[in-house]
């Protein structure tokens, strides 16, 4: 779907025709190839978004048009992870395409009001500042469910909590990648800009560029955390699991008395006590008394 925009009273109106801003969403292919010969940039500008694979890139073809191919986080199907974005700067029309193969709450950018005087680098600077916090919440997320899981760890050890840990670290180690990808972006067009001398643009830029680095360190210790986090899960499983068989070896050895003394009884030789009429509960009391006297002794031991 193809939403043009144009600037009315300082904010971003939809209008029928070509405007200075277009939002691309979901394309086709005939979209983006009707887009690509519209506009005079290269196909895999925009074709790019359809493989979630694309890794962040900065060009600037011969027709002066500049990419900007970064990368977002979104959650679908219950996982989420990391796909890419193109931000065309397009020189024929002079106008801005942002292009997205998944979904993404574009709302407050689109209410933001915008002056008249250097609009273009504004918007450019709000789809890549609303994009780039997405990473910011999704990770304030993942803090919110470390607790969780740090409490539930404490009060029970069940599949669900370490599948959750790994699908946490999984969106996690592509946040990581993405964000290292999309800072090289960043460093590119800076130096781009200062070099073109766009009016302190690079200065502003830095600015999300901060963000990001910041984002990556939270992440980088996210990941570590949750790392500890598993192998804490790990050892107190198999810490109770030693106590339960501790238990349970402990348990056993006590009953094999009662066991023993009755397998002796049960000879067919002459034993003590076998003529004497209460030889049944003198032999239950014994055996009773000696298997309490056994546990004592474990429990001060500590083997029980």
């Amino acid at each position: 779907m193809i939403t043009n925009y144009n600037l009315g009273d300082n904010k971003l109106v939809a209008v029928d025709t070509d405007g200075v801003f277009t939002i691309v969403n979901r394309p086709s292919r005939e979209e983006i190839g009707q887009l690509s010969a519209a506009y005079d940039f290269p196909f895999d500008y925009i074709g790019g978004i359809l493989d979630d694979d694309e890794n962040a890139r900065f060009e600037i073809d011969q027709n002066h048009n500049m990419l900007l191919l970064l990368q977002y986080p979104a959650t679908e199907t219950d996982t989420t992870e990391v796909y890419p974005f193109s931000l065309i700067v397009n020189a024929k029309k002079n106008s801005v395409i942002l292009a997205l193969n998944h979904q993404c709450d574009l709302s407050k950018m689109l209410d933001r009001h915008y002056d008249q005087a250097g609009f273009q680098h504004e918007i450019i600077f709000q789809v890549m500042s609303t994009l780039g916090k997405l990473f910011h919440d999704y990770l304030s997320e993942y803090k919110g469910k470390m607790k969780h899981l740090e409490s539930a760890l404490k009060q029970s050890q069940e599949n669900k909590q370490i599948i959750e840990i790994i699908h946490s670290q999984k969106s996690l180690i592509y946040f990581e990648a993405a964000l290292k990808e999309n800072i090289k972006v960043y460093q590119k067009l800076r130096t781009y800009l200062s070099s073109n001398d766009e009016n302190g643009f690079s200065d502003r830029i830095f600015d999300i560029y901060v963000e990001a680095s910041q984002a990556l360190t939270t992440t980088e210790i996210q990941l570590k955390l949750l790392e500890n986090l598993r192998d804490l899960f790990s050892n107190i499983v198999s810490n109770n699991l030693n106590i339960i068989m501790k238990i349970m070896t402990s348990a056993t050895f006590i009953m094999t008395i009662p066991a023993i003394i009755a397998g002796l009884y049960g000879m067919n030789v002459k034993l003590p006590f076998q003529n004497m009429d209460n030889a049944f509960w003198l032999i239950m009391i014994s055996a009773t008394l000696i298997s309490w006297i056994v546990f004592r002794i474990m429990i001060r031991k500590r083997m029980f």
